[in-house]
């Protein structure tokens, strides 16, 4: 325990977190960043997230979604054309998802989302994956929200998506929602981001170390 506690404090230390606040619903884009290094967990608004990059000369390791609804994918088109094979990591369901509008409901804001590439690397629960050098980000499927969704955790930073925003009911009505696995995964992340700090797909970061 002592261990973890030190790597978080010190992942906290060593590592800039930016945060974006992207035009449509709201939603968060968060930029990992370590000697020019960076990764990225969702995709909204791609200009100020491109302009970020460029003024920091930061070179893109890898994009995480935490789930592949338009607000949290809109901006992933003009990613994949700018940042040419960048992996890009999501669920099996949401690979899937980024090539059927319906799924990803961009269908519904007049800006279609098909994507098929073998940038798109599929996650599964308790994957982890080397980044930036000297870190490990582990996925846990966390469906509920939506089939695809995905948190993320490097040491005690834990990204949440639309799975646990505090304070805020899960919405679980959609086509690809589950209500029942979208209670048991919201108490789950609360529970363990106690100890954590906390960065939720919409809404306020929390910082507790």
């Amino acid at each position: 325990m002592e261990k973890q506690q030190q790597m978080s404090f010190w992942v906290l230390k060593q590592m800039t977190i930016k945060r974006i606040i992207n035009s449509v619903f709201n939603s968060n884009t968060f930029i990992l960043s370590k000697d020019k290094r960076a990764i990225i967990v969702d995709v909204g608004d791609f200009e100020p997230l491109k302009k970020y990059l460029e003024i920091n000369s930061l070179k893109v390791e890898a994009v995480f979604l935490t789930h592949t609804h338009y607000d949290h994918i809109y901006g992933l088109k003009q990613f994949m054309t700018s940042f040419e094979r960048v992996p890009i990591y999501t669920s099996e369901f949401g690979k899937a998802a980024l090539n059927k509008s319906n799924w990803n409901f961009s269908r519904y804001h007049n800006d279609e989302i098909l994507i098929d590439s073998d940038s798109i690397k599929v996650l599964s629960d308790g994957t982890r994956i080397p980044v930036l050098g000297e870190y490990e980000i582990e996925s846990i499927e966390t469906p509920g929200h939506d089939k695809s969704s995905l948190s993320f955790r490097i040491g005690d930073l834990l990204f949440t998506g639309d799975s646990y925003i505090p304070g805020v009911k899960v919405i679980a009505s959609f086509p690809n929602s589950n209500k029942e696995e979208a209670r048991k995964w919201y108490e789950k992340l609360k529970k363990m981001s106690q100890n954590m700090n906390l960065y939720p797909g919409h809404g306020n970061i929390i910082e507790r170390k």
